[in-house]
Parts: C-alpha cells; structure tokens; sequence
C-alpha cells in the first residue's frame, strides 16, 4: 500500500486510528500491539500477499536467534545463534535480491548458460533486514536485550516504517512501545504527525511526481539528449529523488507521531552539504548509521591505522552501492562516492580553505552527476548522458520541451519548456533558498489558525494529484 493513495489516506489510516485508540481504554497494551501488528500486515501484503509469509519467516528465525542469545548459558552457543541469525539474514537478502545478478555476471564472465529465476523482490527486505542484523548485534555486544515477541514483532512491522524506512533501530522505539502512556490519544502529537505528514503528501504527490514526468522522459532515450535536455533532466530526477524519498520519510515520521511513537530523522537539507562526509550525514542518515554499525565497525573502523581506515570508509560506501540494488550502476555509484570520500579525508585541511559556496556548488554537481548512475538502466546509457552532459559534439538545447511529453494533454513546445524550466526553478529555490526545511517546521509546529489553512490547501492539492499514482523510489530497494 503507497501512503499517497485514495485507500490509505481515506480507508486505512482513519480506520486503524479509530480503532487502535478506541479500544485504548478497553484492552491491554498487547491486545492493542497485536492489532497494530495485524494492521501492520494488511498495508504490507495489500498488493501482494505473498510478501507476508516472507516477513513472518524472517521475523521468526531472527526472534529465536535473538532469544537463544539471551538465554545462552555458554559462549559457543551464544555465537552460534549470533553466527546463524547473521548469515540467515545474508542468504535472505541474497536470494531476492542478487540470486539472478550473481549467475548473470557468471554467465557473462564464463560463458555459462545459468538459469534465471522470476524472483520478486519483496517490499522493504533491505530495511527490515537490517534492522533485524543491527538487533542481533546489540544483543550480541550486551547494549540491549532481546523483548517480548509482541514488541519485536511490533518493532520491525510497524507500518509508517515498513517498506522505505527510516532504518529504525530498537533502542530508537522500544521504550516508547512499551510506555503504557504512548497507547492512549493525544492531540498534540496528532496534530503535530498530521502536519507533518501532509508537508511530505504534498512533497510526493505533487513535487516528486511531477518531475518525475521529466526524468522519465529524460532516461527513456539517452542517445536522443541534448545538451539541455541532459542537464535538465539530470537536474530533474535529482530533485525528484529527494522529494520522493524525504517526503516519505516526513510522512513516515508523521504517522509514527500520530501513534505517539518518534521516528528517526531521515534527511535534513542534504543539498546543502559542503561535502559528501556531509552529505551522508544529511541524506538517508539512518542507512548512514546502519552501514556504521553493519560494516564500518566490524571492518575495524579507525582503529588499524589510517590506510586501513580508508579502505573501511570506501567498503561502506561500496556495501551502499550494493545495498540499493543489485547492478553495477549501483556498484559504480556507491563506488564514486566511497572515492571522494577517501579523497576528502586526506584532503580535510586543504579543502577547508575552499569557500563554502564553491564546496556546495562542487558536492551537488557530484551528487547530481552520480544519480545519472543511480536512475541508468545501463552503466553504458549513464556514460552516453554523461557525455552528452560535460563532452558534447555541440551544445543545443533542443527538445527540452520533450521532457514534459505525457500521454494526456499536448501543448505547444515553447509552453513545455517554460513549464520545465519553471518547475525546476521553484524546485531548485525549495531545495537552497527555502531558510527552513521540514524537519525545522516539524521541531517548531505551533497549531495556528493560518497553518491549518496552508495544511488543508497542501492537503487538497495533493489529494488532486493522487490520480498520477506512483510507487516511491525507494520501494525498489
């Protein structure tokens, strides 16, 4: 189920709402967990219900590692349990995930002749996974212990953070499960979820899928790209991801808040960074945190000497490439950022002296640069816009207007490009010049008769453009 839908935002959310706080006062905390579990469910299995089993299995075996660790009475069984639940969840996310891009580069490599299976990637497996492997780990170093089954369960299906994030932690959230004062209605964080969240329909609804018109275009036929066209599209999915992705992570915060339960910031101004060490400090902070946690200080972190170091912060990044899908434009990408990383850390002193405007042209020029690789079918389609981008034979800004082609309606080509044009300037003034990003206007939220009005005009703006339905990006991963 998409939050940005008829069904949820009019069936699902008002239905579990009214039924998990009006049966507050009537049933025990667990019996009010266990339907939000239950709900839970429904919005994961809505469009395919075979996606259930999936995450019961995996939920299951991780309990029971967990569990078995916290019961261990000798330390060869304590990581044995450890051992398994980890590897469990490795050959989980392989399976789905890299099974077929495995055998396709053996087949290439090899001239063999694998068999490729039709494998659905289920919704949110990277990120359920990995908050299941953060939990074994913390179980495993004594920093928490293993809750009841309810809790767990609650903890990894708990459906504002489900399929895209953010990558919740258990320390994060389970106190706040297991605070009785959190089971019972209260205005001001409804309001305060709801405000929120409408800030991040409207991000989706109206923003993300709206430039989503033209990166579609725009990556259709690279070979067919313009000067122009290359940048302006480039510009456009970039754009488009991050109001796709924070608006779902504003939306996700905002039900979380509604449930009086505090998600984790996601984003906070990432275009703004002075650097990629910024950047990934700012954008998707807590995949950042995750791959800290998952690979960075198992790898040794910063305590092997500095070439070691180096090597540590670059096989982050590469696990990230990795980790949002299994191609080698992800590779390739994660790659590039894992390099100027590694570039900026031995460079710290020197890159200090630079302005922080030329910092913050040069790091999004980077970031915008490398998602040509993200949104690439290809690696060899990402280096045809590229070079269309920064080596082209002539610089044309022909077929701009193509980028805003769509099946519905036709207008003249000038209207086209002047509508291209103006969204991206709106969009590009939104994302630097705007003082104040969601989460500043979430930290400062005061009812206010003139917020309700702007909240009900973004509401029913975005509602209008619920029937453009898309999938958020980052569903694919």
């Amino acid at each position: 189920m998409v939050f940005s839908t008829y069904i949820f935002t009019f069936v699902f959310l008002p239905l579990v709402l009214i039924l998990y706080f009006g049966m507050s006062r009537h049933v025990s905390r667990k019996t009010q967990h266990l339907f939000l579990v239950l709900a839970s469910l429904v919005f994961y299995g809505y469009n395919h219900i075979s996606y259930v089993w999936l995450i019961l299995v995996s939920i299951s075996v991780n309990y029971i590692m967990a569990t078995g660790m916290q019961h261990a009475t000798k330390p060869v069984w304590k990581k044995t349990c450890f051992v398994a639940g980890v590897l469990f969840n490795i050959y989980l996310l392989g399976y789905y995930k890299y099974y077929n891009f495995f055998l396709d580069n053996i087949d290439t490599v090899f001239d063999t002749h694998f068999v490729l299976k039709q494998i659905i990637l289920p919704l949110g497996i990277s990120f359920f996974t990995f908050q299941q492997i953060a939990c074994l780990i913390g179980i495993n170093k004594k920093q928490e212990k293993a809750p009841g089954v309810l809790d767990y369960v609650l903890f990894i299906t708990f459906f504002p953070q489900l399929v895209a994030g953010p990558i919740v932690f258990s320390q994060d959230v389970m106190s706040q499960y297991q605070d009785d004062r959190n089971r019972f209605f209260n205005t001001d964080n409804f309001t305060k979820g709801l405000f929120i969240f409408i800030i991040g329909l409207f991000k989706k609804a109206v923003i993300a899928n709206t430039l989503s018109i033209f990166s579609t275009n725009t990556f259709f036929d690279p070979d067919a790209l313009s000067f122009g066209a290359a940048w302006l599209g480039s510009l456009a999915y970039t754009f488009q991801l991050f109001f796709d992705f924070s608006g779902y992570s504003d939306m996700a915060m905002g039900l979380g808040k509604m449930f009086n339960i505090d998600l984790p910031v996601n984003f906070y101004s990432p275009y703004k960074s002075k650097s990629i060490t910024e950047f990934w400090k700012r954008w998707h902070i807590t995949l950042g945190r995750s791959l800290f946690v998952l690979v960075y200080i198992p790898l040794g972190g910063n305590r092997k000497g500095y070439v070691r170091t180096c090597f540590n912060l670059f096989a982050v990044f590469f696990v990230s490439g990795l980790w949002h899908g299994a191609a080698w434009t992800f590779i390739l990408w994660g790659s590039l950022h894992g390099l100027v990383r590694v570039f900026e850390k031995i460079f710290d002193r020197q890159l200090n002296k630079v302005p922080d405007l030329t910092r913050i042209f040069f790091t999004f020029l980077f970031v915008s640069s490398t998602l040509v690789l993200f949104r690439s079918w290809t690696v060899g389609d990402a280096l045809i816009m590229l070079k269309t981008m920064y080596v082209p034979d002539t610089i044309s800004f022909a077929g701009i207007s193509h980028l805003a082609f769509n099946t519905t309606l036709a207008y003249p080509d000038i209207m086209q490009t002047a509508f291209v044009i103006a969204v991206l300037l709106i969009t590009a003034c939104l994302v630097f010049l705007y003082p104040k990003n969601s989460i500043d206007l979430y930290n400062e939220f005061k009812p206010k008769p003139r917020i309700a009005i702007m909240s009900a005009i973004m509401f029913s703006i975005a509602v209008i453009h619920f029937s453009r339905e898309e999938v958020f990006i980052y569903f694919n991963f």
